[in-house]
């Protein structure tokens, strides 16, 4: 599977590679800005957990972290 992230500023283009990804058999939705930074934050968490840079007790801390504030 691959992902492809696009970012435009025309919501007539936007549109437009929707529904020709539709007729390319590709999966694609619009995401909010809060949708697009959550997936962000979770994608660097695991990046993190990955490369020994965060373990899982610090995933558990960020995350708790975040629910506070």
């Amino acid at each position: 599977m691959e992902t492809i992230i696009l970012r435009g500023h025309s919501k007539v283009n936007s549109s437009l590679i929707l529904k020709l990804a539709k007729q390319l058999s590709f999966s694609a939705k619009k995401i909010s800005l809060d949708e697009m930074e959550d997936t962000a934050i979770a994608i660097s968490i695991a990046d993190g957990i990955d490369s020994g840079v965060l373990n899982e007790k610090g995933k558990q801390d960020f995350l708790f972290l975040l629910k506070q504030g």
